[in-house]
C-alpha cells in the first residue's frame, strides 16, 4: 500500500528542495553584508585618517579667525584680554573688548586662550566661521591695521610689557615709527609687538 504514503514523501521533498534553495539565498546575503560591512569600515578608516592629517595643520591663526566668539587671552607680557573675535589673519587677530577698543595681537604672543571652538580641521572651521570651505585667515596684518586710521593714536605694548603711545607716522615691512606727543619718532620691529590698541582703551585687568 504505498500510495497512502505518497503524499507525506513528496512533502517531505518539497521542504528539502525549499530549504536546499534557500540556502545559497542566506549565503550570499550573509557575504554581501560582511562585504559592506569591511567596506564601511574602511571608509570610516581613511575618513579618520584624513581628519587627523588635517588636525595636524590645523592651526591656531585658523581656530582664532575662524568665529566671532568671545575668547579670554593671556600674553607673554602678562597681561589678559577678553574680547570678541572680529578678524583674523597669519601673524594677529583683532579683539574688540566690552568697552570698543580694538587689540590687534600677535599670535605668537598668545599664551593660552579661553573661549575656543572645539578643535576641528582648518575647512571646517571656515564652514563654521562663514558657510564656505575655506578658514578666515589673511584677513588683517600689522600693517592693515596700523595704517587703518591715519592721525590715531595707538598704544604699542612690547613682549617686554613696556608700552609706546603715539601715532603710526610710517609702518615699513617689519617695523613701525611711532610719532609721539613731545614729537619724538621711536622705531620699533613689529615681531617686537605684543599688541597695539586703538580707539578708547583703559587699563589691562590683570
Amino acid at each position: 500500500m504505498p500510495a497512502p504514503d505518497e503524499p507525506a514523501h513528496n512533502e517531505s521533498a518539497r521542504e528539502r528542495a525549499t530549504a536546499g534553495g534557500s540556502q545559497p539565498d542566506h549565503l550570499l546575503a550573509e557575504a554581501a553584508a560582511s562585504l559592506q560591512s569591511d567596506i564601511d569600515a574602511d571608509v570610516l578608516a581613511e575618513a579618520a585618517e584624513i581628519l587627523t592629517a588635517e588636525r595636524v595643520t590645523l592651526r591656531l591663526a585658523d581656530r582664532l579667525g575662524a568665529g566671532s566668539n568671545v575668547v579670554t587671552m593671556t600674553l607673554r607680557s602678562g597681561c589678559r584680554i577678553e574680547g570678541t573675535v572680529e578678524r583674523g589673519g597669519e601673524d594677529v587677530v583683532v579683539l574688540v573688548d566690552r568697552d570698543g577698543a580694538e587689540h590687534c595681537i600677535a599670535i605668537a604672543s598668545v599664551v593660552t586662550a579661553r573661549g575656543l571652538r572645539p578643535a576641528l580641521s582648518s575647512s571646517e572651521q571656515g564652514a563654521q566661521a562663514g558657510g564656505d570651505r575655506r578658514p578666515r585667515i589673511a584677513s588683517v596684518t600689522w600693517g592693515m591695521f596700523l595704517r587703518a586710521q591715519s592721525g590715531i593714536d595707538v598704544r604699542v605694548v612690547l613682549i617686554d610689557g613696556s608700552e609706546l603711545t603715539g601715532s603710526p607716522a610710517l609702518v615699513g615691512a617689519d617695523h613701525v615709527d611711532i610719532l609721539g606727543d613731545d614729537g619724538q619718532v621711536t622705531t620699533c620691529a613689529l615681531e617686537s609687538i605684543s599688541r597695539a590698541v586703538r580707539r578708547g582703551w583703559i587699563p589691562d585687568r590683570h
